[in-house]
């Protein structure tokens, strides 16, 4: 009987040593795999997409065809570039006014409860219900014109959606609105922490707004406005505003993020995206060093 009690809990041992090797097994090699598969993997072969043809010939046209798109007048990818360059311009004018903006309701200035709901009324209402409402409003036959057409301040309401010259103006017109919180949450969090007894004493020695917001509330966040200037940097080739909703990628609005969705999920084309992926990787790369060596002169208060 002791034997047999000893061989049950012998076996009892195996499963359980056998279960608990399974387990370690399944916890270090299929991350590992995974990572292999869904990771290297495809990067790997994203970037050998960039050096092969259709046939899977190995090629540099891909990288020929990308330089003379840029090089072209009216190449496609250089008004993508010239229209991605403009979205990445906007983004950065809005960061002053993102800052002013959130000091502005940290101060609770007088109507602060009324901005915050204006400012943030198009990340409540969703993207494709505003870039829709924006459509209908600067319709020839939208509200907009309409009341310049009854005023007189026009003669004809104009197609600006449909008009190369302001097809582009009137989609980055449409990022305005969008582009103001956009970091106000990150900045609103930072202010939180800066020490009360500051804010005091530079009321009690009659500083003003303008000299409270650039002499002492922009070096006590500038750690903040730093990282979202970085991650502004690393993104600059994929600003773009709201093409697909609003033109489709017509009268000259593409962007180089709408050409990469244009190529890859309409057209099915890999090869030339793939080789303007790495052109794009290689030109971002100095510029986040450059943007990093830049923040790190300005020197950081700690608070």
């Amino acid at each position: 009987m002791k034997k047999k009690a000893g061989c049950e809990s012998m076996d009892l041992g195996f499963w359980g040593n056998l279960k608990q090797s399974f387990y370690e097994c399944k916890r270090k090699i299929f991350p590992k795999t995974r990572k292999n598969i869904f990771y290297v993997y495809l990067n790997f072969n994203s970037v050998l997409l960039a050096f092969k043809d259709i046939n899977n010939n190995l090629t540099l046209e891909n990288f020929q065809i990308v330089i003379q798109e840029i090089v072209t007048s009216d190449g496609e990818i250089l008004i993508a570039l010239r229209n991605t360059s403009l979205f990445f311009i906007l983004t950065l004018l809005l960061m002053p006014i993102n800052i002013v903006m959130s000091y502005a309701l940290y101060k609770q200035v007088w109507g602060y409860k009324f901005f915050e709901v204006i400012f943030y009324l198009p990340s409540i209402i969703g993207g494709v219900v505003w870039m829709t409402a924006y459509k209908n409003f600067i319709h020839p036959n939208g509200p907009l014109f309409t009341i310049l057409l009854h005023l007189n301040v026009i003669q004809e309401a104009p197609e600006l959606l449909a008009n190369t010259d302001s097809a582009i103006w009137a989609v980055l017109a449409s990022s305005l609105w969008l582009g103001i919180p956009s970091s106000m949450l990150v900045y609103l969090g930072t202010l939180a922490r800066i020490p009360q007894d500051v804010m005091e004493a530079a009321e009690l020695d009659g500083v003003g707004f303008a000299r409270e917001v650039v002499n002492i509330t922009v070096p006590l966040i500038w750690p903040a406005i730093s990282t979202n200037l970085l991650f502004t940097v690393i993104g600059f080739f994929s600003a773009s505003g709201n093409v697909l909703l609003l033109t489709e990628g017509r009268y000259n609005t593409s962007t180089l993020s709408y050409w990469l969705y244009d190529q890859v999920v309409v057209n099915g084309q890999y090869n030339v995206p793939a080789a303007m992926g790495i052109l794009m990787t290689v030109a971002t790369l100095p510029l986040v060093v450059i943007c990093r060596w830049l923040s790190n002169k300005v020197e950081t208060i700690e608070f």
